[in-house]
């Protein structure tokens, strides 16, 4: 049996985003977060309305969640944990306000490991046609690189491919030290090796 596959969407006034999203792909559930105001609830009331019915013609369960500015974050994080134990969740964050985007990618971070494992992150662009996708775990494994380790990425990343020496003379750190960190990246499969040189692993030169 295939998992389960749900879609938590940032929602705001537009639904055209969602139903981009949704349009050729199965999704087993949709939820959408929408932060409530005063002076925008009946708009997304309207934009959700519409789009549930679409949703209920494609045999899809849709559900709005009201959220406040108040606790955004870890609330967000309780919707995402519960849904992990569930299904493989695309977390898509082309839609609604800012601050509920950030909120959202927040809680993300914060889950565990195992979690983060069944996240997928989606942005797609708003006014062209571009999709940025990163696994969570992904960009939880950059987070926890500490300072040094993300130098040497980020110079790894600019220079395209660079020896040990000329990351060295960049960074104005020793040799050894520049090995050792690179050894860990390599082992992390961050950093990939050519010869003598060295250069960012294939799926994060993608994502960089």
């Amino acid at each position: 049996m295939s998992e389960k596959r749900t879609l938590v969407a940032t929602f705001g006034f537009d639904m055209d985003f969602v139903l981009r999203r949704i349009s050729g792909r199965k999704y087993d559930r949709i939820i959408l977060l929408s932060l409530k105001t005063p002076e925008g609830q009946k708009r997304v009331e309207k934009a959700y309305t519409t789009l549930k019915t679409v949703c209920i013609s494609m045999g899809v369960d849709c559900t709005l969640e009201w959220l406040t500015d108040k606790g955004l974050v870890r609330t967000i994080y309780s919707i995402l944990s519960e849904e992990t134990g569930k299904a493989d969740v695309e977390l898509y964050l082309t839609g609604g306000p800012r601050i509920l985007v950030i909120s959202a990618l927040t809680a993300a971070l914060t889950l565990s490991n195992k979690q983060a494992g069944k996240i997928n992150i989606v942005v797609e662009g708003e006014a062209f046609e571009k999709t940025w996708e990163a696994p969570l775990k992904t960009l939880k494994k950059l987070v926890a690189l500490d300072e040094k380790s993300r130098e040497i990425l980020m110079h790894t990343a600019v220079l395209g491919r660079a020896s040990l020496a000329e990351l060295a003379r960049r960074l104005g750190l020793p040799k050894p030290t520049v090995l050792r960190r690179l050894r860990e990246l390599m082992n992390e499969e961050v950093v990939c090796k050519v010869g003598d040189e060295y250069l960012l692993c294939s799926w994060i030169d993608q994502l960089l």
